[in-house]
């Protein structure tokens, strides 16, 4: 009997939490057609806002997914789209199994192309409708979330080195240098692979010129380019990966020739001696090796000078001279000495040619 009892309260609970459940499914199916009613008038921002209360109010999951899907597709009609990623980043945290895992992503991807683009939305949105009220620029933001959640989709290289670049015009080229290595190591048959070899290696000549104290930096940009030209040997800018390995050796010999003057500098010539012959072995086409020759003649009277050194390449690339064509012109050449004579341009009139079709027509 006493069982019997315990039991009826538990079910009148149970009863309550169930009925509570539904009022509030109810109360959110109301926003949600509320929400509906707005889409149908066009007013896309109030209607996602009302989806977004159902969503809140809602307790069956399917109904919070739908609801959160609905204030996207809102939000994506009134043009605000990081609302609109906001709420697909909720479905695929929140809902991933109610949802097309794969379209979602695409969509992220979209939307970063589109503030990548020039998009901004509105910064407030009851004055929407003065051009320059524009939202801060988040092309950063997307495509660092969208690129860690799908690293391996099909848009993944290009976003990849779009932000790269972001980085480095905002002056950070270090934090650059990882997107930039993973499209070439995860994506290397994509075509965003080539851009980011060339993204790669100038960002990486730049940062050797500056706190690269063991040279790692400059060796990278040699290998890099280097495998740029092997992987793309027609390329166009296989000249220009060329010019600037060049250039990466001077950086990297006129380092080692600074160490070796220091050390010459302080009374220590055994390891000057070794820098200098470094800079003679490993960059014998550098100017650096021309001073690392004579500094070293100067330390060691014994050293005989190598006969024969590899010439030294123009690090300037030089451009073909193409002469501007020549056109015919009505406007006759004057002699310069004409003495005043002619005021205004002569125009070719053409009358030595009539005057050869008339003599023709005599002839005959």
């Amino acid at each position: 009997m006493g069982g019997h009892l315990l039991k009826i309260p538990v079910l009148l609970v149970l009863a309550l939490l169930s009925f509570g459940a539904y009022a509030t499914d109810a109360e959110a199916n109301i926003k949600y057609q509320d929400g509906l009613k707005q889409s149908e008038k066009k007013n896309f921002y109030d209607a996602a806002k009302l989806f977004l209360d159902a969503e809140f109010m809602a307790d069956t999951v399917s109904l919070k997914a739908n609801s959160v899907k609905a204030a996207a597709e809102a939000y994506r009609k009134a043009r605000v789209l990081y609302k609109e990623f906001e709420c697909v980043e909720k479905l695929l945290s929140s809902y991933p199994s109610l949802i097309d895992f794969q379209s979602m992503i695409e969509r992220e991807y979209e939307i970063g192309e589109q503030f990548f683009a020039g998009h901004r939305d509105p910064a407030y949105w009851s004055l929407r409708w003065i051009p320059w009220l524009k939202g801060s620029d988040r092309t950063e933001e997307i495509y660092t979330k969208v690129i860690k959640r799908a690293p391996f989709a099909t848009q993944a290289p290009v976003a990849q080195v779009r932000l790269a670049a972001l980085m480095i015009d905002k002056g950070q080229p270090s934090q650059a240098l990882k997107y930039l290595r993973e499209v070439i190591e995860k994506h290397p048959d994509s075509p965003a692979c080539k851009y980011a070899y060339l993204e790669l290696g100038t960002a990486l000549f730049e940062l050797s010129q500056k706190g690269d104290g063991d040279g790692k930096y400059n060796q990278e940009c040699i290998r890099v380019l280097k495998d740029f030209m092997k992987k793309y040997p027609d390329a166009p800018e296989c000249d220009w990966a060329a010019r600037t390995i060049l250039k990466s050796k001077d950086i990297a010999a006129n380092r080692i020739l600074g160490l070796a003057k220091f050390y010459d500098r302080i009374g220590r010539p055994d390891p000057a001696e070794r820098y200098l012959n470094n800079v003679l072995r490993e960059y014998p086409d550098t100017q650096a090796a021309n001073a690392s020759e004579a500094l070293l003649a100067k330390m060691d009277k014994t050293f005989a000078p190598e006969s024969f050194r590899p010439e030294i390449e123009s690090r300037i690339p030089s451009f073909t001279n193409i002469p501007i064509p020549e056109e015919s012109s009505e406007i006759m050449v004057v002699p310069e000495n004409s003495g005043g004579k002619w005021l205004l341009p002569v125009r070719d009139l053409g009358l030595g040619k009539v005057q050869e079709y008339r003599k023709e027509a005599e002839e005959k």
